[in-house]
């Protein structure tokens, strides 16, 4: 009797935190729902297209900053036996990696500049790149408190931060782009502050003071090392598109392709809410290999995630023309093609966690490299000939082509462990 009142505790349990997960994506998503239309209406399509083209670059660049950190935390988290254990390691991590970001930041402008004046980018680099590539910094810390959060299932307290960090940047944006009318400038500038703000606030609570631990830095990149590699490969998936694409010179359909890809990325709060419920148990069931209860968590997770895109893929001429006030309108025929890349996506990263919960980075960053070949070659043939509908459908096929990559592979490593 006591082992069905202990599980029927720990699914009522189970089911709080789900709601809670979810109701902090849905806040998040009606709120910036809501305000789009203000948004929209004081954005141009020459401010879309220059936010697109820098939030690009987020893919490849936010690898480097974070050093893939939060995944050697959820990998060790299950194995230390104490939550003063687990905080020490948060703090080591978290302040080691920050002392290293300073001097990441500035190289990567410089190269930036470089890459700019080669290619004649028509959009300026100061202080966009700054403003863009600064802001993956300080979201770091935002970023990783929730990961230990969620790690710890403190739903309660993940739902208070998440509510916190939308209410700020909301209220930034509209202060920026409806008020000031900064445009491109002011969005940008929202997640610059919003970051800033929620760093101040967060990064006591995560270290009292720096921590340079060489042991734990030294440890912690060589098992992330092809992470990183992998992550900011993932560039060649859904950034290099906005690069082969502004070479069209095409202002205008570049604006409404950056808008669809911004409202098709709305999708994606609901399959973050699932994965931020379920992510701690796919590591748990990976680690304890039970493939039983992992099939049934991936499985549910991809199935859920198909609702919300359907219903979109529906109704995106209606949705758009709300969100955006009636003037990017146009821009339903690429958000219907992009939506299908969260379903591609969505499983992709799926059995991407369960790949890095076994031990295995080097099959991911392997998978990652196969894949960033195959990708640039896809982007370059479908755009070349389709344009912008190439570039939408490159994203949901480049994705596909990873699974099945990673699949192959993660059979084959499975079956030599096993004559081993």
């Amino acid at each position: 009797m006591n082992k069905y009142i202990e599980l029927f505790k720990n699914n009522i349990f189970r089911l709080k935190n789900v709601s809670l997960y979810f109701s902090a994506s849905l806040i998040q998503g009606l709120v910036s729902l809501a305000i789009n239309p203000l948004i929209a209406m004081n954005m141009s399509h020459y401010d879309y297209a220059l936010t697109g083209f820098y939030t690009s670059f987020n893919s490849l660049i936010l690898p480097l900053l974070n050093l893939m950190f939060g995944q050697y935390f959820n990998r060790h988290y299950f194995k230390l036996n104490s939550e003063e254990e687990r905080n020490d390691l948060a703090a080591k991590l978290v302040s080691t990696r920050l002392i290293f970001n300073l001097f990441e930041i500035v190289f990567i402008l410089m190269v930036f500049h470089m890459y700019a004046k080669i290619q004649n980018i028509e959009f300026p680099v100061y202080p966009y790149a700054i403003i863009a590539f600064s802001t993956i910094i300080f979201n770091n810390i935002y970023d990783f408190y929730l990961l230990k959060l969620k790690m710890g299932k403190k739903a309660n307290s993940f739902l208070k931060i998440s509510l916190i960090n939308t209410a700020l940047s909301s209220g930034l944006s509209l202060l920026l782009v409806v008020g000031f009318k900064l445009g491109a400038l002011g969005k940008l500038g929202a997640s610059l502050f919003t970051s800033v703000i929620l760093f101040t606030y967060l990064l006591p609570k995560l270290t009292k003071k720096i921590i340079i631990d060489r042991k734990i830095f030294i440890d912690a990149f060589k098992f992330t090392w092809p992470l990183i590699i992998a992550g900011s490969l993932g560039y060649f998936f859904t950034g290099v598109d906005r690069a082969f694409l502004l070479r069209l010179d095409d202002t205008v359909q570049l604006g409404l392709y950056n808008v669809a890809v911004s409202i098709s990325g709305y999708l994606m709060l609901f399959q973050s809410s699932l994965n931020n419920t379920f992510q701690p148990d796919i590591f748990e069931a990976a680690i304890k290999n039970d493939k039983k209860k992992l099939i049934v968590i991936l499985g549910g997770i991809n199935l859920l995630n198909l609702i919300p895109i359907a219903v979109f893929i529906i109704a995106a001429p209606f949705i758009i023309k709300i969100l955006t006030a009636g003037r990017f309108t146009e821009a339903y025929n690429y958000a219907r093609i992009l939506s299908l890349s969260n379903v591609t996506a969505g499983i992709y990263y799926a059995i991407s966690n369960v790949i890095v919960a076994h031990g295995y980075p080097n099959i991911t960053l392997l998978a990652k490299i196969i894949g960033s070949i195959i990708s640039i070659f896809l982007f370059k043939f479908l755009i070349s000939n389709f344009e912008f509908y190439g570039a939408a459908w490159g994203q949901v096929l480049s994705f596909l082509g990873m699974t099945i990559v990673c699949l192959i592979m993660l059979f084959i490593k499975q079956r030599k462990r096993k004559k081993q």
